[in-house]
């Protein structure tokens, strides 16, 4: 009986554990779809000078709220409709903008509400994003933060930060 209780324990475990791993792929997927609907590179500037750079931020940002609002099935005070993934209100911490323009970064800097926090330049190579990545090309970088459910009812605060670069392929022909 004793045995088949430790086993019973250790497989409920192992389940949550599991669970927490999809609900962090999941938000992890969403995270950087929503990233990539946000990254839209202003057209006429690379028709001109073939120059990867988000011009509208501002955009980008409301780009960026609204995909991630539909990737991860949430309403409009940011509760998910997969309350078996995701328990309590996702927050967007942070969203991150660097155009990188010859060897200069330009970053900008918004919070979860839209608020642009401020604007710097730095030196190509001297820059990383806040989840380690050198940016070398244009990147847009965003954090949130959630919950999970845990054992016996409680809620467990975790965070996801994914950061994707916008690359000019050239093709060889």
């Amino acid at each position: 009986m004793f045995f088949f209780l430790m086993v019973l324990i250790a497989a409920l475990f192992q389940f949550k554990i599991y669970a927490y791993m999809v609900a962090g792929a999941y938000v992890e997927d969403a995270l950087a779809a929503s990233n990539l609907a946000s990254a839209l590179i202003d057209v006429e500037e690379y028709g001109r000078n073939h120059n990867v750079r988000i011009g509208d931020t501002q955009n980008a940002f409301r780009i960026y709220r609204d995909a991630l609002h539909y990737n991860l099935a949430l309403d409009e005070e940011g509760y998910s409709a997969r309350e078996e993934l995701l328990a309590g209100r996702v927050q967007l911490q942070e969203y991150i903008v660097y155009n990188v323009l010859d060897q200069e970064v330009c970053i900008t800097v918004y919070d979860g509400e839209g608020n642009c926090l401020g604007q710097e330049n730095a030196r190509t190579g001297n820059v990383r994003t806040p989840d380690g990545v050198l940016v070398e090309h244009t990147t847009v970088y965003s954090r949130v933060r959630f919950q999970v459910k845990g054992l016996l009812g409680r809620s467990i605060d975790a965070e996801k930060e994914k950061s994707i670069d916008i690359v000019r392929c050239e093709s060889e022909e």
